[in-house]
């Protein structure tokens, strides 16, 4: 019996740390894109639903590839729609990678190698944050700086949902849940 407790309520921790924020606003995070348009999330993004791709750290690098295909094909990709037989869905959000890294990092000009490996056609979806990022750890209640995180937010900049880690279809599968 003891067990089976344990086990649900670190099933029950795990969960709730993975809901980062859910249900509050999203702090208000600016930053450039690197086609160099500035962005103010969630101000100008209210309207439509947004998807945040964040990192907090360069370990977070190896579950974010696990992201990339999927992410690029679902989001960045845009599909034929209008063959009668396609099950073509382009969805209309918004959508930011944020690398948020450390004032250290900013000062060493990490901004620029990121923006040298990144393929020219994401440069629109990557946002670069540049400020204090305790603050966000904070109030997104980060605990695992390691893994990537995405926000689901609602027209309003209210975080609905999210995901962290590795990528999986189920994950993909509830992101897209709050896309319909």
């Amino acid at each position: 019996m003891k067990k089976i407790f344990s086990i649900l309520f670190l099933s029950g921790i795990l969960f709730s740390n993975a809901q980062n924020g859910k249900g509050t606003m999203f702090p208000e995070c600016s930053g450039e894109t690197f086609s160099g348009k500035t962005v103010n999330i969630p101000s100008q993004t209210k309207g439509k639903v947004t998807i945040l791709w964040v990192a907090f750290s360069r370990d977070a690098e190896e579950d974010m590839k696990t992201w990339l295909n999927p992410v690029y094909n679902l989001f960045v990709v845009k599909k034929d729609t209008n063959d009668f037989y396609s099950a073509a869905v382009n969805y209309d959000v918004n959508f930011y990678f944020i690398p948020m890294l450390n004032q250290l990092n900013q000062a060493l000009g990490n901004k620029d190698k990121i923006k040298e490996k990144t393929d020219k056609e994401f440069w629109p979806f990557v946002m670069y944050f540049k400020g204090e990022v305790k603050p966000y750890i904070e109030a997104l209640k980060i605990e695992d700086k390691k893994i990537p995180y995405f926000f689901v937010l609602d027209a309003a900049g209210k975080i609905l949902h999210v995901e962290s880690g590795r990528y999986s279809e189920a994950k993909m599968d509830k992101i897209e849940d709050f896309l319909d």
